[in-house]
């Protein structure tokens, strides 16, 4: 040690050695348990410098920490707390403690570390918060102001996860589809893809939660699985925990109905909200990519329409809603692998996964970065080629992008299967995400795009409702014994089956009403005639009234005026000649 250096480490701790006033040695003065500073961290930009730190705990496990230096200032309490915390033995004088801030501040080692306060992707190495895999160029280290949970955690090999839980999800396309979903995750950037997510729907007790927790099981153990439950604030913490993995998300029923929407949009944005410091000035927000997988008994629309929301497609193209009823009788498991009942083999294979899990997410990040230099291009060749081969043609641009996600999922499923981790057959992980994408694509209605179906839906919902109160019937405009119309929306009128005007009785100046013969009555419909302001307030609420009345007229539900784009100008009984909407049956008669 150097000779004007007044610290001394050995087995027994950190110890203080100074003189007094005449130049002598004092007796050494304990600071704190063995600690070492192995080197100085500081990030890409040259700034956020800070200490590597290593030490044991009572029971000698090593740990090791990377401290902000700036956490030196002030008085220390905040790194000594976090010390404390992570098992450091810290003597209790305050000039011990200001002690120890020197030592750590005048330590000068040889070595220096890349430090990040993100989880994922830097360069070709992935940084987890204890470790990191694939920094053999420059040492890369998690840096953190708050100590974070480590969700990655190890029990068992990769090869008694293969052989316990991944063959069992042979057969299964819902259990494979959500483990090839947590392959996908470190994918998502080599592929060029962009953030999404998945949605398990289905009744409770059928199985979506048995296969989130074996999604978790790649990663780590019970704690990897998280819940909707939390504050937009504290979910968007929980994605930057979960940079370049799997998100998994349960029970979204427990999240607000109306903030669900929104928090769709977040972990699919990528970005945290803009926040600003005590003086104003901008803070850094938080930032991640990442694939999400969620399950609930309603989908994201369901949720948020009870707390009076309307579901934008947005959101719902960002979270897939796939029913997770596999359709075979057994809820979401279609292969029970010789184990009697649904119920059995869930609680076989929960239990297993509980045992061993970890080991194959490391060994994948592992397998990632020793192939960084092709992985890039495999990747998207096999995603691309899937899609392809998977995607409905002419189909909208909403479903080729969700359908790319799927397309990703299964190529991610094939290159673990390639790299010996799952203990699936060649061609498992693709059918898993063709299944999941063809039941998604049934229960969305269509490869079409979803604000045109959403229109279309709202409208007819709106005549649907307020045909009998809010719609005067135009034969009977003279007839004192008509109903009253309150809160008029507009007019409509009876049309025969050649779609002619049913004639009135001129004797009663009413419609031929209860008396209609039967026959006739099979055989009518109804034409409406909505007014101007009541279509563009009410029946396009949240959509452009021009882009609603495209649509219709484009579906042949929309009847303007010869030279008029898309409204017309009758003579409405009991108003008079007025701008309105003419909507003929053929809008019951669309099929979604």
């Amino acid at each position: 040690m150097d000779a004007v250096d007044p610290f001394l480490v050995d087995d027994t701790g950190v110890w203080f050695c100074g003189a007094d006033q005449d130049g002598k040695r004092k007796p050494p003065e304990w600071l704190c348990s063995r600690l070492a500073v192995e080197a100085l961290t500081r990030d890409q930009d040259g700034g956020g410098w800070g200490y590597l730190l290593a030490f044991a705990d009572p029971l000698g496990h090593v740990k090791t920490w990377a401290m902000p230096a700036r956490m030196l200032s002030a008085d220390g309490g905040e790194y000594r707390a976090t010390l404390l915390n992570m098992g450091l033995r810290i003597a209790t004088t305050p000039r011990a403690r200001t002690r120890l801030t020197q030592y750590i501040q005048t330590r000068t080692p040889e070595k220096f570390a890349s430090c990040t306060n993100r989880i994922g992707w830097h360069g070709r190495a992935f940084v987890l918060p204890k470790d990191t895999i694939g920094d053999d160029a420059e040492r890369i280290v998690f840096q953190s102001d708050n100590p974070v949970e480590n969700t990655f955690r190890v029990k068992g090999t990769a090869d008694q996860w293969r052989e316990r839980v991944g063959a069992l999800c042979v057969g299964n396309s819902r259990l494979a589809f959500a483990v090839a979903c947590a392959f996908a995750g470190p994918l998502l950037r080599p592929g060029g893809m962009e953030s999404g997510g998945f949605h398990y729907r289905g009744d409770s007790s059928g199985g979506k939660t048995t296969a989130l927790k074996l999604a978790a099981s790649v990663y780590g153990g019970t704690r990897y699985l998280q819940r909707w439950r939390s504050t937009d604030n504290a979910l968007e913490a929980t994605a930057a925990q979960h940079s370049d993995c799997l998100l998994i998300l349960d029970e979204l029923a427990q999240i607000d109905p109306k903030t669900a929407g929104e928090c769709a949009y977040m972990l699919a944005n990528e970005q945290g909200k803009a926040r600003v410091t005590r003086n104003g000035a901008p803070r850094a927000r938080q930032a991640w990519r990442l694939l999400f997988l969620s399950a609930g008994e309603v989908g994201l629309s369901d949720h948020m329409a009870e707390g009076m929301k309307r579901t934008r497609t947005g959101q719902e193209v960002r979270m897939a809603d796939i029913p997770a009823d596999a359709g075979a009788g057994l809820g979401a498991f279609e292969d029970l692998h010789g184990m009697e009942g649904g119920s059995t083999f869930a609680k076989h294979i929960t239990g297993q996964a509980q045992t061993v899990y970890g080991a194959t997410g490391r060994a994948w990040l592992q397998w990632l970065t020793e192939h960084a230099d092709t992985l890039k291009a495999d990747i998207r060749n096999a995603s691309n080629a899937l899609a392809l081969s998977m995607i409905p043609k002419n189909c909208s641009g909403q479903v080729e992008r969700v359908g790319a996600r799927f397309a990703l999922v299964g190529a991610a499923g094939e290159m673990a299967t390639v790299a010996g981790l799952t203990g699936w057959p060649a061609g498992e992980s693709e059918r898993a995400a063709r299944a999941c994408f063809n039941a998604w694509l049934a229960a969305r209605g269509g490869i079409g795009n979803g604000e045109i179906v959403a229109m279309l839906r709202q409208v007819r919902r709106f005549l649907e409702l307020n045909a009998e109160g809010r719609f005067a019937m135009w034969h009977r405009s003279a007839d004192d014994q008509a109903p009253k119309t309150l809160n008029r929306a507009g007019v409509r009128r009876m049309l025969n089956e050649d779609g002619v005007p049913v004639k009135t009785n001129s004797q009663f100046g009413a419609e031929y009403g209860d008396r209609m013969p039967a026959a006739l009555g099979e055989s009518v419909s109804f034409e409406y005639f909505i007014l101007t302001e009541t279509f563009k307030v009410e029946v396009c609420q949240g959509f452009d009234h021009k882009t609603v009345a495209r649509v219709l007229l484009d579906h042949g539900c929309l009847m303007p005026d010869k030279g008029r784009a898309f409204d017309c100008r009758p003579r409405l009984p009991g108003i008079g000649n007025t701008w309105c909407y003419r909507i003929p049956p053929a809008i019951f008669e669309l099929d979604f």
